[in-house]
């Protein structure tokens, strides 16, 4: 296992200490930056090759911010996210008092013998009874959401890790097809299998977030169609 030198601050160096500093960033956010991986290739050990030859290192760093991003997007979801719950039980606890009311109100229509006053109440106790299956779907759907926005975290973290993966590999393709040898344990294989098993672990992840994703855009459509429902039955 080769461990990166910290020491060294070769200009030349600039696009490997930029990314760096997106993960020094990045764990200010508990986000990770590859410290799982098994396999390294010090940085240092590229400084001779010309940056016009390490396109396809660069390329993979990449797709490491692209991963870091969604990781923010899911984050700022989920926050907007809680405000929305928030918003949904104080609509459930209004649709419950409005039950509460019609049903009051059809109570004292019965007894006035009125039968406009009765059927007009009628119809209001059925609207607000629908207002609170309304109110629930809309609460299943933000539960459903919420498990979706965890999923999609998860595999936002795992789309990083494989990134990460995906950097260090191609480094030791770069540093094999140079002549350099990082360590005395350096193989490419190593590296290729590690990110085999990382890209692995990201694509599971991102199944179940699909998935999650599907069942999420179900229970909100069954809350939109129960909610246009409920705007007929008012007029």
């Amino acid at each position: 296992m080769n461990t990166p030198r910290t020491g060294d601050r070769n200009p030349a160096r600039t696009p490997l200490l930029f990314l760096a500093g997106l993960c020094l960033t990045g764990a200010a956010f508990g986000i990770g930056c590859g410290g799982g991986l098994k396999y390294k290739v010090d940085d240092t050990a590229l400084d001779a090759v010309p940056a016009g030859e390490r396109q396809d290192v660069f390329a993979a760093q990449n797709e490491v911010e692209i991963a870091r991003s969604e990781q923010r997007t899911a984050k700022s979801q989920m926050d907007q996210l809680d405000r929305d719950l928030d918003v949904a039980k104080n609509e459930k606890k209004q649709a419950d008092l409005e039950v509460e009311k019609a049903a009051t109100e059809q109570e004292s229509a019965n007894a006035s013998h009125d039968e406009n006053r009765a059927n007009s109440s009628k119809h209001g106790k059925e609207v607000a009874d629908l207002g609170v299956k309304v109110s629930a779907a809309k609460l299943d759907w933000l539960d459903q959401k919420a498990d979706w926005l965890k999923a999609a975290s998860k595999a936002a973290e795992a789309h990083q890790e494989a990134a990460h993966a995906k950097v260090e590999l191609e480094k030791a393709k770069l540093a094999k097809q140079k002549g350099i040898k990082p360590g005395n344990d350096f193989s490419v294989g190593n590296y290729e299998d590690q990110w085999k098993d990382k890209n692995d672990d990201w694509q599971s992840a991102k199944k179940k977030a699909d998935s999650q994703e599907k069942d999420t855009k179900e229970r909100e459509q069954k809350w939109k169609d129960i909610s246009t429902q409920q705007a007929k039955m008012k007029g």
